[in-house]
């Protein structure tokens, strides 16, 4: 074709006005060509008249796949020199060294997991342990400590079953393990306030653990719990989102805020039956507890997920101690914290992640739950023991987050769920308490992902996905979330939402008949949060408390567990339950509410959190 008419042929294909004056065109002849069929080639024969109908037919085809812009039009023509392209089979070796590409594959498409050796500049050495047996014995955290070289008594072996005691007793296992521990001698270790000058980053960093457990632990409870609250100390480093948990006395300050003596007996029991149950390797088995049942909860079929959950029920086990004020440098189970750290620590792999050797419906949820325990064991002791881990779980968990949609799920790269948003935002907000820099972007993408789960006439309810219906469950977590998220962020919900929020967690508070105890876990936690905004949230909040007690001091057993009879305690087994079931009861002192008192304190019955 000459080139002088390549421009007009091309500004001609690139008018949408023409194209137009053309189909109209066509269009007029369509219709007299239909004419000619019905009037003047009436009496044509038959096969005449379809043959030119379909010729017409296929020459509106050819001119439609050659006009397919005529709406948008083409795009125009631009200033400046052209962008070539070359096309090359294989780069020089010099760029194909700077190209990094991510693959994407399903976990059971990988032909080899991370390595569990820790690379080479890490400040926290460890030797693997990818090929220790399940009950052989782990280094204790001691280990990371470069001035620690002798080796710790064996750990008792792990029980068979859980105690079924009535009343609790001594644990076994912190006995063996620590250092100056004998058969007769268990001297009782009283829970003292929190010291920051033991936590000194630079004197833990060469201080031998076993010589910060001196002395065995006891949990032995008293007789009679004193009833005048302490106050509640500054504790230095310690965020202050953490500092009630190490109030002087819990009982009275989990009185005064809705708690009473028997739900901190509730919490004592718990927390002995989680340090009988503790394995010889410093974790918790989570099939041995009943996890892994497949129980096809809202009619998805999860393939038995959870039975190798160990360091997601792991850390939900250390939550419960964390949350009660317990950490590895004091409190009378800082030996168990201790011993799950390190069990951590050496499951940890590579890439940063802590999810073990979960399936792939728990995996992420487990690495969660693990780098929750991790970042704030971290952020109340700041020992720098735990720095490195604490990053390289992070950094995982800001790998998996989609990247547009802002929300996390199973592998990467797929589109995430408030289910997973939740624990991973608990995770990373934890790890910025502990002095872990989050990139900002992080947080709009969660945002993001929470405008697209909103549901309801004013907003205040939320689904599991973004085409999913809305649900109580997934209610209370979205609205816990943007709790955690409204200090730095406007992303609080307002009023008509909040309204609308309470009304649907109200018309299912918590019944010994039906437990679920991941809805309750989060609406416990958003009720108490939002309780001072209004005379409305401190009623729901009242409401809800007294059901939530009522149900699960009844449903305790003598050993102080929880069973696994729950919506979703199948898939997680006692651990779980009872660890879900222990944080609740230990919301009164967990997190310090973010707001302060104000109008609501001349109110009736109402008692200020001093």
């Amino acid at each position: 074709m000459n080139p002088l008419f390549t421009p007009i042929l091309a500004y001609w294909g690139l008018t949408t006005t023409t194209w137009l004056v053309m189909w109209g065109a066509l269009g007029a002849a369509t219709i007299v060509l239909v004419l000619l069929v019905r009037k003047r080639w009436s009496d044509r024969p038959t096969m005449f008249k379809c043959a030119c109908l379909s010729l017409w037919v296929h020459l509106l085809f050819a001119v439609f796949s050659m006009t397919l812009r005529v709406v948008t039009g083409a795009p125009q023509g631009g200033e400046g020199p052209p962008i070539r392209v070359t096309v090359v089979s294989d780069p020089p070796a010099e760029v194909a060294a700077t190209i990094t590409e991510e693959k994407i594959q399903p976990f059971w498409e990988q032909l080899e997991a991370p390595s569990l050796v820790q690379p080479s500049s890490d400040p926290l050495p460890a030797e693997s342990v990818a090929n220790s047996e399940p009950g052989a014995d782990a280094p204790m955290l001691e280990k990371l400590a470069e001035s620690l070289t002798a080796e710790l008594p064996s750990p008792a072996p792990p029980l068979e079953a859980p105690s079924l005691l009535p009343t609790p007793t001594p644990s076994e296992t912190s006995a063996n393990f620590a250092d100056n521990s004998t058969d007769e001698g268990k001297q009782e270790v009283e829970h003292t306030p929190h010291n920051p000058e033991a936590a000194n980053p630079e004197d833990l960093a060469a201080e031998p653990l076993n010589e910060m457990l001196a002395g065995p632990s006891t949990h032995e409870m008293p007789d009679v719990l004193p009833s005048v609250a302490g106050p509640v100390k500054s504790h230095g480093q310690i965020p202050d989102k953490y500092v009630d948990r190490f109030a002087e006395d819990l009982t009275a300050l989990a009185t005064e805020r809705g708690g009473s003596e028997q739900t901190e007996r509730s919490v004592h029991a718990a927390l002995e039956w989680l340090a009988a149950t503790q394995s010889s390797n410093g974790g918790w088995d989570a099939s041995r507890f009943g996890a892994g049942k497949e129980l096809v909860v809202l009619g998805h079929d999860r393939r038995g997920a959870g039975a190798e959950a160990d360091t997601g029920v792991t850390g939900l086990a250390l939550l419960a101690f964390l949350g009660s004020g317990h950490s590895h440098l004091q409190g009378s189970y800082r030996n168990e914290v201790a011993r799950a750290l390190e069990y951590l620590r050496q499951r940890q792999r590579s890439d940063g992640s802590l999810f073990g050797d979960a399936e792939l419906f728990a995996r992420m949820y487990c690495h969660a739950m693990a780098t929750l325990a991790v970042c704030e064991a971290y952020a109340v002791t700041r020992d720098t023991r735990l720095d490195g881990m604490a990053r390289r779980a992070t950094s995982f968990s800001l790998a998996m987050q989609h990247p547009t949609d802002g929300g996390w799920r199973y592998r990467r790269g797929d589109t995430g769920d408030t289910s997973l948003l939740g624990w991973q935002l608990m995770a990373l907000k934890s790890a910025e308490l502990a002095g872990i820099e989050i990139p900002q972007i992080t947080w709009t993408r969660v945002e993001r992902f929470l405008e697209r789960v909103q549901r309801g006439d004013a907003g205040g309810l939320a689904a599991y996905r973004p085409d999913s219906p809305p649900s109580r469950t997934m209610t209370a977590e979205a609205w816990f979330c943007r709790q955690l998220l409204q200090t730095s962020r406007n992303v609080a919900l307002a009023e008509p939402a909040i309204e609308e929020a309470l009304e649907s967690l109200g018309k299912e508070l918590p019944s010994a008949s039906h437990r679920n105890l991941y809805y309750w876990y989060y609406a416990t936690l958003a009720l108490q949060q939002n309780q001072e905004h209004s005379p409305q949230s401190l009623e729901a909040w009242e409401s809800w408390n007294l059901a939530l007690t009522t149900a699960l001091l009844s449903t305790q057993e003598a050993d102080g567990s929880w069973n696994e009879n729950t919506v979703w305690g199948g898939y997680g087994g006692r651990v779980y339950t009872t660890a879900i079931s222990t944080l609740c009861l230990e919301v009164y002192y967990r997190y310090r509410p973010a707001s302060e008192p104000g109008d609501l304190a001349g109110r009736k019955e109402w008692q200020s959190l001093r």
